[in-house]
């Protein structure tokens, strides 16, 4: 089980370096020039080029990663942050899927099993994940239950018999029964995407 032991001093500023990351261009490099550019001089706020890191929006020499462009939609913003926190905190989760809920000494009490830290260190990195998780949005990345074949929509769709298309001089019809197995989504595009394409190629 694993968790990034990368934390921040003081967690005060976090919304307002996000929030600066989301208007600032993408830089080549995550520098501490660079987070002093964006109005962040303290030494205290250095550690956040590490934690970082460790969500995977920088990569092992601090340049700027895909998820890091993601993160600057500020539509999906808090819900790209909530995905990163559960792969970096992989372990938490494996211990309870709903850890962004936990308790901040539950967290401490899971992460000095996972890490051995001393306690300062466990404070610091228990302060750090519950700044995150407050800055996230989780209800979309919660674990998602497995459609089985058995739960997904059956459609039947018969095709006209052929006698009743063109006239035929015997007296034998044809006729076909289609199963289709719809996928479960609220995105009713992908049912009419489905549906055209039955009648423009099978009706």
């Amino acid at each position: 089980m694993e968790v990034t032991t990368a934390y921040l001093y003081v967690v005060n500023d976090l919304p307002q370096i996000l929030e600066s990351i989301q208007k600032a261009q993408v830089p080549p490099k995550f520098t501490n020039a660079f987070l002093q550019a964006l109005g962040y001089k303290s030494t205290n706020d250095r550690a956040f080029i590490n934690v970082w890191k460790g969500l995977g929006f920088l990569d092992g020499n601090s340049v700027p990663t895909a998820h890091y462009r993601e993160f600057r939609d500020k539509g999906a913003a808090k819900s790209i942050l909530a995905r990163q926190i559960r792969v970096a905190y992989r372990g938490l989760f494996e211990l309870d899927e709903n850890a962004q809920n936990m308790a901040p000494d539950a967290v401490k009490g899971k992460l000095a099993t996972l890490t051995g830290k001393d306690e300062a260190v466990l404070q610091k990195m228990a302060q750090t994940f519950k700044a995150l998780c407050k800055e996230a949005d989780f209800t979309a990345t919660s674990p998602k239950k497995e459609v089985k074949p058995s739960d997904a929509a059956e459609v039947v769709v018969e095709s006209p018999a052929l006698d009743q298309v063109t006239p035929r001089p015997q007296g034998i019809a044809f006729s076909h029964t289609i199963y289709i197995n719809l996928p479960a989504t609220r995105d009713i595009g992908v049912y009419d995407a489905i549906f055209k394409s039955i009648r423009e190629h099978l009706l």
